[in-house]
């Protein structure tokens, strides 16, 4: 037994091939691509329908675009004034719920797998491919623009390629693979993070990770602009704004409403998706700046593995702590007046609590101020250090 024993961890290494088998690593990795997957489901649900207006303004007409967090939208727009060179089933056209996903998802992955080959390959090799795809762009623009012109010339006699008659203009073949170009964009609008995301969780790149989360912090900031009451008095782009008013709890015993745990909810997953997704980073990279001797040392695996379990354990915490502290600081108006009512038993606390003013997005920003606020001064009350470590001896104690 001891010999076994003896082999199973002379087997067992520090080295970056090693650690990407190791289960922990996979977990960390699993976890930041399922919270990716599931923010983009919950930013297509909150930032994706058009207005309900722009839509009974056109008619109820599908095939108009509003820009939406939604790609099937403007890919029927495009298809509409010149066609898709993507079949539909690729891109999600003509599909519904997450259909219009499921395509465009497996053309990331298919992407990622390329990406990370290509990363892979020698040198030379990139080059080569590179000028592939310079010449393939080149000879798809070029080609068709002189061969419709030579045609044209038997036809119609000599000609400049670009003439007033639209016939004999045949400058618009040079630009035929812009066409693909747009497609792209209209799809890259909302896949470019999970491609990025993708890239950056299996193919190890810490920027990467940063820039999907950059993007759709990007995102939400732009559609709260252009959905502010006074844009909209003035320009309406048909986007779905959100309610300006957060609403009654009625989830969690009354601690959050529902518009308010859809959007911690997109927050809770972008925290997890960077958190997973860099932390599996960080542990492998640590792994790689040990000396050759220290990766073999049962020591440091073991080390190593306390680690990572740990972070494991402390990252469920943490992220559950996070989602209760923001549900109390968005509720905190609501408990400074239960208690004041409990208190006092006026009816002052009752019209305060049911005032619009309270439920609007800046009475919520207020009371999370106040529950900042106060949570800083009652550190000169209660000794945070010491509650945070009774309960980082607490998880010690449930992990052994």
């Amino acid at each position: 037994m001891e010999i076994g024993k003896k082999d199973g961890e002379a087997m067992e290494t520090l080295h970056i091939p090693a650690l990407r088998r190791k289960w922990q690593i996979l977990v960390l990795q699993i976890i930041s691509t399922g919270s990716l997957l599931l923010l983009l489901k919950r930013m297509s649900d909150i930032y994706g329908p058009c207005s309900d207006q722009f839509i009974i303004d056109n008619n109820n007409n599908e095939n108009v675009w509003c820009p939406s967090y939604e790609h099937t939208r403007g890919l029927m727009w495009l298809d509409n004034r010149g066609g898709l060179l993507i079949p539909d089933f690729l891109l999600g056209v003509n599909q519904t719920g997450l259909m219009t996903l499921l395509a465009p998802l497996l053309m990331c992955v298919v992407a990622v797998v390329a990406v990370d080959r290509y990363w892979a390959a020698p040198y030379d090799f990139q080059t080569k491919i590179k000028q592939g795809v310079a010449i393939f762009f080149a000879a798809w623009a070029i080609i068709p623009f002189i061969g419709s012109w030579i045609m044209a010339t038997f036809s119609n006699g000599f000609h400049l390629p670009w003439n007033s008659e639209e016939s004999l203009n045949h400058m618009g073949e040079l630009f035929s693979p812009m066409g693909l170009v747009a497609e792209l964009i209209f799809l890259g609008v909302v896949f470019a993070p999970v491609l990025a995301g993708l890239v950056g969780i299996w193919g190890l790149s810490k920027r990467a990770i940063t820039w999907a989360l950059g993007y759709y912090i990007v995102v939400i900031a732009f559609h709260s602009i252009l959905t502010f009451e006074p844009i909209l008095s003035e320009v309406d782009v048909g986007l779905n704004a959100l309610p300006t008013q957060i609403g009654e709890g009625t989830m969690f015993g009354g601690l959050v409403s529902e518009l308010a745990w859809s959007l911690l909810g997109v927050a809770l997953l972008m925290l997890l998706f960077l958190e997973s997704g860099t932390a599996a980073i960080g542990h492998m990279e640590y792994a790689a700046s040990l000396p050759e001797e220290s990766k073999r040392d049962s020591e440091f695996i073991k080390q190593f593995n306390n680690v990572v379990n740990s972070h494991l354990v402390q990252m469920g915490v943490i992220i559950a702590l996070v989602g209760i502290t923001t549900a109390l600081a968005l509720a905190f108006d609501d408990l400074m007046i239960s208690i004041v009512g409990i208190l006092e038993g006026t009816q002052w606390s009752g019209q305060v609590k049911e005032s619009l003013e309270l439920q609007m997005t800046y009475g919520k920003v207020i009371s999370a101020g106040l529950f900042i606020i106060a949570v800083a001064g009652m550190r000169f009350l209660v000794p945070w250090q010491t509650v945070s470590g009774y309960i980082e001896s607490g998880i010690s104690r449930i992990r052994s």
